[in-house]
């Protein structure tokens, strides 16, 4: 059974690559684009592909659109269309809507029309890679409601020393989540034992600012 159903319109670079990790993630997803070939493209890849003009109030209905966990708009290079296809979803009454933005003010307008979240995936990329290339031994970090998951690699200063030793919880609230050895594919759920290794790669949950301070490496 899948987990959750999505609806995505428009099968650019975006779309296409989306509907592909969500079905990948054991979801159920519909495509639609106004382009056949794209639709042929993907009816092996996803539960169901459909030729339809999201800017179509009559194609909406008859898609039932509402139905969906969330519906998601990749056409932010036609953004009349974009524009209109949101509006029409939340008069279907679409419980949560993501819209693809190109730029600062397409996001403001989408989301005063009443876009449930907007995305500019260049610029989410871009400061993604930012804070890893600025915060040494961050590889990785995603943040939400003012915490942040990350994956750190453990500097000198924490090496061979035991998680109930360190007490990260108390000292610093970060909790360590998982482990990985250098040059390891295996990650495990460390317990309070466990002595950590220079290198290891941890995903470590916390503050942005707690996690940069305690993984940089002390000169």
């Amino acid at each position: 059974m899948a987990r959750n159903s999505y609806a995505i319109f428009g099968l650019g670079s975006f779309g296409t690559k989306l509907a592909i990790e969500l079905v990948r993630s054991g979801n159920a997803v519909l495509v639609c684009d106004i382009n056949a070939q794209r639709i042929d493209d993907m009816r092996d890849k996803v539960t169901q592909a459909v030729v339809a003009d999201a800017a179509n109030e009559e194609a909406m209905h008859e898609l039932d659109v509402s139905r969906f966990d969330a519906v998601i708009l990749g056409m932010s290079s036609h953004f009349e269309k974009q524009v209109l296809a949101l509006t029409l979803l939340k008069q279907e009454g679409v419980r949560r809507v993501l819209a693809k933005a190109n730029s600062d003010i397409q996001e403001r307008i989408l989301y005063r029309l009443g876009a449930d979240e907007v995305i500019q995936p260049e610029q989410d990329v871009a400061e993604r890679l930012s804070r890893r290339l600025s915060l040494a031994n961050i590889a990785d970090l995603f943040e939400f409601k003012g915490s942040a998951i990350a994956e750190v690699v453990t500097p000198g200063h924490l090496a061979g020393k035991s998680l109930r030793e360190l007490d990260l919880r108390r000292t610093a609230q970060i909790t360590v989540l998982l482990r990985r050895e250098p040059g390891s594919t295996v990650e495990s759920a460390p317990g309070p034992d466990t002595v950590l290794g220079r290198g290891d790669m941890l995903t470590v949950f916390g503050s942005k600012e707690s996690i940069a301070e305690l993984f940089k490496e002390k000169k």
